[in-house]
């Protein structure tokens, strides 16, 4: 799991940080932080909801997935 701890450390000057896009968009868009390998290709993250076999899906576990699933695309562009 990602953490924000880690971009507030690169933030305020404690080194470089390798963390994904949608974590640090904001402060690259202040310019609180400096992108490094410009040009480079971006690495992309798979993102998948695993939850136990069961014959029905829980409706709050549904519900879950389905704004997981409709949030993530947002997020991480």
């Amino acid at each position: 799991m990602f953490d924000s701890r880690k971009a507030d450390a690169a933030t305020q000057g404690m080194g470089l940080a390798w963390l994904p896009y949608w974590l640090v968009r904001e402060r690259l868009g202040t310019g609180a932080l400096v992108g490094l390998f410009k040009g480079r290709p971006e690495f992309l993250y798979d993102c998948h909801a695993l939850w136990p076999r069961s014959p029905r899906m829980p409706s709050k576990l549904r519900a879950a997935v389905d704004v997981l699933a409709a949030a993530l695309p947002k997020l991480m562009t």
